[in-house]
């Protein structure tokens, strides 16, 4: 039997995007001295034309046993843009193993599919005027919906970065870097003015003197939209420690990771406190204490991040913000690839273990850190496998 209502059918649309990229580039190859830069710098110019096929949930009066008949009125939208976006890329290497690289770009993030859906449903909110004046003695109500937007433009930044980078050895490194990215456009949802006048809706009944409940039809729909202004920055450390560097008895041994500290900022609503972006961790840090030496590869690795803004399915398949709490997941690994003269010579064999200390997905309640509403666990992972080489 279908379901009636009206966010089951507008969960059928379909989207599409035809993407033409053209581009000029110059590349740069110059002595300094002792020293060479090289590089290139460009720019792309990107076309889009998306389009989406959705429905309007739309009220048709009402089924034989007094459920609302909720049909998918047809709904397309199309819209089209261009980005500009150049580039430079600068790398600066010294004969004493020292590389200075600098980046400036404007960048882009295209929408996630299920925010460009050309969809609409709807329904009254009853005891809800909506900024209506209600009369006194009468019960009012509103009506509100939510929808994609298929006119969404993409995330576009300004960026640059900075890199400073040290080599030694034949695989040690140590590398700092700096990354700042202006926002200029992102993507988050927000009740907007939406007039449904001469939309299909479901009379919401009398009140409890048996007066026809009064309706709002001057809403809101939720919606993903464009803003403007928002921040990302920090700073990132990163390397590879072979302990042969400091003496040959530990040849084989080594260590490589990294850690990093992001600072997010936006704010959609003017006079509102900023949001953290959602997705990123103010710290996130990971770290591989190796062995690799006569075929032999054993290697344990963990990797932290703090606590974040992640993007969650709640209730219906909608998806919904919470705070996800710290995690560290910790991941080993021990192989052995057959050596050259051996009868097995190419064959390569290892175990591997993820997750080992079975750590959950906890998200708080935002009205009170102490309450749960999210604790996923997913268990320990083991793998073996085996290639082969000729």
């Amino acid at each position: 039997m279908p379901n009636p209502y009206g966010d089951v059918v507008v969960k059928a649309y379909d989207v599409s995007e035809k993407v033409m990229t053209t581009y000029l580039q110059g590349n740069i190859d110059q002595d300094f001295g002792s020293s060479v830069l090289t590089g290139n710098f460009g720019v792309q110019a990107i076309f889009t034309d998306q389009n989406s096929n959705g429905a309007t949930a739309s009220f048709a009066g009402t089924n034989p046993n007094g459920s609302p008949n909720i049909v998918g009125i047809p709904r397309r939208e199309s819209t089209d843009y261009i980005d500009v976006l150049p580039s430079l890329n600068l790398s600066l290497r010294t004969d004493s193993d020292f590389v200075i690289r600098f980046a400036l770009a404007r960048e882009i993030v295209r929408p996630r599919l299920d925010d460009l859906r050309a969809t609409l449903s709807y329904g009254t909110t009853v005891g809800d005027p909506g900024g209506m004046v209600c009369p006194t003695g009468r019960t009012c109500a509103v009506v509100r919906g939510g929808s994609g937007n298929p006119e969404l433009r993409p995330w576009r930044a300004n960026a640059a970065d900075l890199t400073f980078e040290k080599y030694f050895g034949s695989s040690g490194y140590v590398a700092v870097q700096l990354f700042y990215k202006d926002l200029k456009s992102y993507i988050y949802n927000q009740d907007v003015p939406f007039d449904f006048t001469g939309y299909p809706i479901q009379a919401p009944g009398n009140d409890g003197n048996n007066l026809p409940i009064i309706v709002n039809y001057m809403g809101t729909v939720n919606a993903p939209i464009n803003g403007e202004g928002g921040k990302l920055y920090g700073a990132e450390i990163a390397g590879t420690l072979p302990f042969s560097t400091f003496t040959s008895a530990l040849d084989g041994f080594g260590i490589t990771g990294g850690a990093s500290y992001t600072k997010t900022k936006i704010q959609p609503t003017p006079g509102a406190p900023p949001e953290d972006i959602p997705g990123y961790s103010k710290w996130v840090a990971n770290g591989t204490a190796y062995f690799e030496k006569w075929g032999f590869n054993a290697r344990a690795s963990a990797r932290y991040r703090s606590s974040f803004i992640g993007e969650l399915s709640g209730f219906g398949g909608a998806r919904v913000r919470r705070r996800a709490r710290a995690e560290t997941i910790i991941d080993a690994q021990i192989g052995y690839d057959f050596q050259p003269g051996s009868a097995l010579e190419g064959l390569s064999i290892f175990v591997q273990g993820q997750n080992l200390t079975d750590e959950p997905f906890v998200t708080d309640d935002p009205r009170d850190a102490r309450a749960v509403i999210d604790y996923q666990v997913y268990g320990r992972r083991f793998l073996a496998g085996a290639s082969f080489k000729f």
